[in-house]
């Protein structure tokens, strides 16, 4: 599961690939399903094995952590590499304070866009591709610990100069006006539907962007409005001429979780990192408020 390869598992557990092929073959026998498919030059789990990696995962933790100890972390002689998931407003808003933050040490942080499929993204965290994502989705599954580090409120975006709003919108004129879209990818809603509890009207459509950025950018050069979150929104309310408005619905507010594997939760290079970013996300809320 970890290496995605019999023959890189073999070499980590210094033994033929013939035995951790023989093995995993005794295993499928006695789980009566297929485990591993082949890709490429690798192999990939089926949900078979995603379930038995799930139930395994947290003793066989436990395990190594009790025979090898918990290896200490000392930030200030480290030089890891960390991997972070987040969307794009979290990656704008940590990204140059985690820079500040870190140079005076040889540590890095590289922030990744959010995988469109959620099983992807769970997959990754319980390989340890990445170190934990800050998601606005909250697992569901056990083996993952969860922190609620942000709120945030969604809010309406026009131009300044906007010939019909100033200062505030109507519901009727948020509804008679074009929208530009965020493409999300991940579901089929849009934002202000995944936050919403009523079925809203359709919308006339203006543009569909796969960025916020781009999103708030045409806005600054049309009569459409469109939608974004508040911090956000006020990082670039000036350089682009905007308006940032209350939006005339009941909306639930935006909620962000750090997540990560259960088996992290004791390490100490995790916890440092947790705490780091926790740090910095606290810092900038309080300098956007």
């Amino acid at each position: 599961m970890q290496k995605a390869s019999f023959s890189r598992a073999a070499e980590e557990l210094d033994l033929t690939q013939s035995s951790v092929s023989n093995a995993i073959a005794r295993l499928k026998r006695t789980v009566g399903e297929e485990l591993f498919i082949r890709v490429g030059r690798g192999v990939k789990p089926t949900s078979a094995a995603l379930s038995l990696y799930e139930q395994f995962e947290s003793p066989l933790a436990s395990i190594e952590q009790s025979l090898q100890g918990i290896d200490a972390f000392d930030p200030k002689n480290s030089r890891r590499t960390f991997y972070i998931y987040a969307n794009e407003i979290m990656i704008g808003l940590l990204h140059h304070g985690a820079e500040q933050w870190l140079k005076s040490t040889n540590i890095k942080l590289i922030f990744r866009e959010t995988p469109v499929q959620e099983q992807q993204l769970q997959l990754d965290l319980q390989l340890e591709t990445v170190d934990l994502a800050i998601d606005m989705i909250k697992p569901e599954l056990a083996s993952f610990n969860s922190l609620e580090v942000m709120t945030d409120k969604l809010v309406c975006v026009v131009r300044k100069e906007h010939p019909r709003i100033s200062g505030s919108i109507s519901r009727a004129q948020y509804f008679s006006e074009k929208h530009i879209v965020l493409n999300m990818k991940r579901g089929n809603l849009s934002m202000v539907d995944l936050l919403t509890d009523e079925v809203l009207p359709t919308r006339e459509m203006y543009s569909e962007q796969a960025s916020i950025l781009a999103m708030l950018a045409t806005a600054a050069n049309s009569d459409a409005i469109t939608l974004a979150s508040n911090s956000y929104a006020k990082q670039y309310a000036e350089l682009l001429g905007l308006q940032i408005l209350s939006l005339p619905l009941d909306v639930n507010p935006i909620k962000y979780h750090m997540v990560w594997s259960c088996k992290l939760t004791r390490n100490p290079a995790n916890m440092w990192l947790r705490n780091t970013l926790l740090g910095l996300i606290e810092s900038r809320v309080s300098i956007s408020n």
